[in-house]
């Protein structure tokens, strides 16, 4: 096995309660590069970030992650920086903002052990990349949407990852606070050297900062250039056939209306 790609996914199938999930999937990631998903509700994008993540084990194929099996890099913490879906809980943390960074850093420190000055200067260098080191002692629970992600982000990247795993990161952030967001996410690779998997709903602004785009629905139906998304026989594939985009006058896809059936 060569370790030469950051992830390597051969012909995998996952069957998830009898029901098959992901069918005879083949994706390769060179490491440093940037990797949008696209595809309907469904179609299985966080089905697939979990295998990679090793929180599922392919039903047939193989997943490799720098020329290691998933299920043997989770127990160390080392290799992924993980943001999951928003929901209502992780939203009230009855926390300060740098009290959920340093929760990224559990994994190297351990769960039981004080945290010590070098792991609070590591917890406020990562507030500082994301920009929010006026944020530090902020409850995490009265901090806007856009706030709470770049907190969340920062927490992720505590333990120094190699590769950054994100679950519709944008969701509950406004147009402005997205393009804003994705703009980050891109600074972050180019100056950290990550490499970023993100699931993404928002077709017509991820294609502008990714380096390439999968497109997703159960098995893949196109892997390569960002606006390769945009083919017609590509959209049916995961849309359905009666798909409209919305072209808005700076050329993207409006998140709220970009997919209209007739």
């Amino acid at each position: 096995m060569t370790n030469t790609h950051a992830i390597d996914i051969r012909n995998l199938t996952l069957v998830y309660n009898g029901r098959e999930v992901l069918r005879d999937l083949s994706l390769f990631l060179e490491k440093g590069r940037f990797l949008g998903i696209v595809g309907p509700n469904g179609g299985g994008k966080t089905s697939l970030l979990k295998v990679i993540l090793g929180l599922a084990r392919p039903s047939y194929g193989s997943v490799h992650i720098f020329g290691t099996a998933p299920s043997q890099l989770v127990r160390s913490g080392k290799i992924f920086g993980y943001l999951p879906q928003r929901n209502e809980g992780e939203q009230n943390f009855p926390l300060r903002a740098i009290d959920v960074v340093m929760m990224g850093l559990y994994g190297r420190i351990g769960l039981f052990r004080w945290p010590g000055k070098k792991d609070l200067m590591e917890a406020r260098k990562c507030l500082e990349m994301m920009g929010i080191s006026d944020l530090e002692k902020a409850p995490f629970e009265t901090l806007s949407g856009g706030q709470q992600q770049r907190v969340s982000i920062a927490r992720a990247l505590a333990g120094s990852p190699a590769i950054l795993v994100l679950d519709e990161p944008s969701t509950g952030i406004d147009s402005v606070g997205q393009e804003d967001f994705y703009h980050l996410l891109k600074g972050l690779q180019k100056r950290l050297g990550l490499t970023v998997v993100m699931v993404s709903h928002d077709v017509g602004s991820v294609t502008s900062y990714v380096d390439e785009i999968a497109c997703l629905n159960k098995s893949l139906h196109f892997h390569g250039n960002p606006l390769g998304v945009f083919d017609e026989d590509v959209l049916a594939k995961l849309y359905g056939k009666s798909v409209d985009l919305l072209m808005h006058s700076g050329g993207g896809v409006c998140d709220k209306c970009e997919r209209l059936r007739r």
